[in-house]
């Protein structure tokens, strides 16, 4: 599948990559996040969050125009308080989950027919424990970038 610079493009990458992994899928805000993990009777664990990215407009003065996206997926797990072995097996299956979602996107940046992307420059934090506390996992920062040119031109 050839992903171009349509926002519903992006989006669905993320979403297809979520469901092929059993994941709950949610896009947004941090406030949707709350939202959905504190009342939604459909939500359930692991959830993928991607957030909103950050979009640069490109012109390489070729002819050449691109959308760079700037974002973040996050892979949260569930694990109760007072079980520290559970909460680092949360941990641990996050970030195996995010180093599958990696791989996929290095293998499709490979193909040059689906994305274009770097693993260098990529950052993985731990999920801020301040806004839910149950709540295990880790956030991949990353940049795609994709053609524009039936978009912008």
């Amino acid at each position: 599948m050839l992903i171009t610079a349509d926002f519903q493009n992006y989006l669905d990458y993320f979403k297809a990559w979520a469901e092929a992994q059993q994941l709950f899928f949610l896009y947004g805000g941090v406030e949707l996040g709350i939202s959905y993990a504190t009342s939604k009777e459909d939500f359930s664990y692991p959830f993928a969050w991607l957030e909103q990215p950050e979009i640069v407009s490109e012109d390489n003065g070729a002819g050449q125009l691109i959308e760079a996206y700037y974002g973040g997926i996050s892979v949260i797990c569930s694990a109760p308080l007072d079980d520290r072995a559970a909460q680092v097996q949360a941990e641990v299956d996050a970030m195996r989950l995010l180093q599958q979602l990696q791989q996929k996107m290095r293998l499709d940046n490979r193909s040059k027919v689906t994305l274009d992307c770097t693993i260098s420059g990529m950052k993985k934090t731990a999920v801020d424990r301040g806004w839910a506390g149950s709540h295990w996992g880790w956030r991949l920062e990353f940049e795609l970038r994709f053609t524009a040119n039936g978009l912008l031109s």
